[in-house]
């Protein structure tokens, strides 16, 4: 019998009351324009994105749900990482193993973690031997904006794209008038600091964008410690009119603590990561209606496995090369018509030297090269329909071809949005699915796919103060299989339905008040078997409120809650029900002057003791102060 929480009901009030999370309120360089906060102009709509068709497009025209977590929302709420943002954005489920930087689970509207696609700028992330990618390590101190795309995208991205794809959109210094210089220390429990540098841009036709931070954890548990090194660079350079060539430049290195679930406290657990990239692009504007880019990016990764012992945790040295390039082309035909279309070509290889045995027991290298095309027509006004299709070639696994149909319309007078999308996707197998030392099958050729379903509507109200949305989604996949404990042998599951339900609102009445709301009702079930997904919460709410008091001092209360979920006990490795847990967030900052600011945050407020994955307690309440110079 599940315990259920009972603060189920204090918690729906805290979150639709306080409303916690939400959306962004206006820079205060926009605010230093306007002295009387009372009377805000209405929100800015319709905001475009990229992600959703791979040109700069307004979010109602493309069909799709897409979230956009803005810079202003990161500063307000001091997300650190990736999946501190994440967290907040309805239909994803963020897992964490309870020590930062070990490997984080993020499933989109009920996929897999290797069902949804990671990008920074565009590019994509390579995956590890699980398929998963390290977002866990990524540091947002000098990211613009994430946005992420909810459905399947493979007729734009190809394979692993059945859930979604979250785009990590970095700073750049491109048309900035005066080079601006950002440093920041932050210390807080734990043992936790964390400095950092960041400079961007532009002289002439040059512009530029560096950051380089460190983090340094101690961890709760014995050896769950966390320390990383991060630099990245971006530069571009105007080299004619319509001409312009940027290089996208990162490296992190990071060594964890890996102490294990409660029951064990292995002291001498550690992963050693290290991970670089260079990234060359091209674009050409060609005339006002044609526009050609070709980037091509080159990135390692290694990882060095020691101190484990145990059949299943071997000390080892991972290594993968990743080669992606793709050229695209974006034609307007018409004023109300776009094509895009694209080549890519991705080659990857993995390595596994296993330290007690001597032996290299995984080598694999897989290529994948493909074609794209999109259309884009506003049909007539505010009726829009976005199409594609893309065909996949893979060295080891069999084609795909997955395609695309979406529908868009903005309602006269009352500015309703209507939306509408059908797509085909597919996950193709990843190393360990097909690595005999994983026990996986060396034969498995037959792709994962699916088919996803979404239709939703969103209306604003006093001139877009207020904005309510729902939409509903299904996904039917087939030929999927999961690794239930203990042996973590593949399983063939068959069929599995993920649909549900992804609803809120978003009010923001003045400048000096934000709050937004968030609930995903999700059913996950394995078809074949008759059975519930594990890791999949029926219903989970996020919401948050900011306010800003004054224009140099803004407060922010955020939460996230998880409801009924089943998961693999770690003792006796049984399916079974799982703990509700609630975890709230309060961030603060006070800008004293323009060049210096204070501020602090504390997490986990409530001090629930609380498993994202059972066995892997999370970390009790932290507070953490620090400072920002800006010049």
């Amino acid at each position: 019998m599940k315990r259920r929480n009972t603060r189920l009901w204090p918690a729906y009030a805290a979150l639709a009351g306080l409303s916690l999370c939400g959306s962004p309120v206006l820079s205060a360089q926009e605010q230093d324009k306007n002295n009387n906060p009372d009377k805000a102009p209405p929100q800015e709509l319709p905001p475009t994105v990229v992600t959703a068709t791979k040109t700069q497009t307004e979010t109602g025209k493309t069909a799709s749900s897409i979230t956009v977590i803005t810079r202003q929302e990161i500063e307000d709420k001091q997300f650190r990482m990736l999946p501190d943002a994440l967290r907040s954005v309805p239909g994803l489920t963020l897992l964490n193993p309870g020590v930062t930087g070990n490997v984080a689970t993020v499933l989109t509207r009920g996929t897999a973690t290797k069902d949804t696609m990671l990008l920074i700028d565009g590019r994509p992330v390579p995956y590890n031997l699980a398929g998963s990618f390290n977002l866990e390590t990524l540091a947002l101190d000098n990211v613009e904006r994430v946005e992420v795309l909810r459905g399947p995208a493979a007729s734009l991205y190809g394979g692993r794209t059945m859930g979604g794809v979250i785009n990590v959109i970095t700073r750049s210094g491109r048309g900035l008038k005066k080079p601006e210089t950002t440093t920041f220390f932050e210390a807080g429990s734990y043992g936790t600091f964390r400095e950092g540098f960041s400079t961007l841009g532009a002289a002439g036709d040059l512009d530029w964008a560096f950051e380089a931070s460190r983090t340094d954890i101690q961890g709760q548990r014995v050896n769950s410690g966390f320390e990383q090194s991060n630099l990245a660079g971006r530069i571009g350079y105007q080299i004619a009119d319509g001409l312009r060539f940027d290089l996208d430049t990162r490296y992190y290195t990071a060594e964890v603590g890996v102490p294990g679930t409660r029951f064990a406290n292995d002291r001498d657990d550690h992963l050693l990561t290290e991970f670089w990239s260079v990234s060359p692009r091209l674009v050409w504007d060609v005339n006002e209606r044609w526009q050609q880019s070709l980037t091509y990016s080159h990135s390692q990764f290694r990882q060095v496995a020691s101190g484990f012992t145990g059949f299943f945790q071997v000390n080892n040295r991972v290594t993968s090369h990743n080669d992606w390039l793709e050229y695209q082309s974006v034609v307007k035909v018409t004023d109300h018509w776009t094509l895009t279309g694209g080549a890519w070509l991705q080659d990857q290889n993995h390595t596994r030297f296993n330290d007690n045995t001597g032996v290299v027991d995984i080598d694999q290298n897989q290529t994948n090269w493909a074609l794209y095309l999109q259309s884009q027509a506003e049909i007539l006004p505010g009726l829009n329909l976005v199409t594609g299709g893309r065909f996949d070639a893979y060295s080891d696994f069999d084609d795909a071809f997955t395609w695309r149909a979406g529908l868009s319309y903005r309602v006269p007078v009352l500015r309703t949005l209507l939306h509408a999308n059908y797509g085909t996707a597919y996950t193709p197998p990843t190393p360990q699915d097909i690595t005999p030392v994983f026990f996986g099958n060396p034969f498995l050729v037959k792709p994962e796919r699916s088919r996803g379903y979404e239709i939703g509507l969103e209306q604003p109200w006093f001139g877009n103060r207020l904005v309510l949305h729902a939409t509903g989604f299904r996904n039917d996949i087939q030929d999927t299989y999961q690794y239930p404990p203990p042996a973590f042998v593949p399983q063939a599951v068959g069929e599995a339905t993920t649909q549900g339900v992804e609803s809120g609102l978003v009010w923001t009445p003045c400048n000096a008040f934000s709050l937004d709301f968030n609930h995903t009702w999700l059913e996950a079930r394995d078809d074949t078997n008759n059975d519930r997904l594990v890791r999949r919460p029926s219903h989970s709410l996020s919401g948050g409120i900011t306010l800003r008091p004054h224009r140099d001092v803004s407060v922010s209360l955020s939460a996230v809650y998880v409801i009924d979920r089943e998961d693999f006990d770690p003792q006796t490795f049984a399916q079974r029900d799982v703990e509700d847990f609630l975890n709230v967030r309060l961030s603060a900052s006070w800008r004293i002057c323009r060049n210096f600011e204070l501020y602090g945050r504390i997490e986990n407020l409530l001090g629930e003791q609380y498993e994202e994955i059972p066995g892997f307690p999370a970390l009790d309440t932290g507070a953490y102060v620090g400072a920002r110079i800006r010049f």
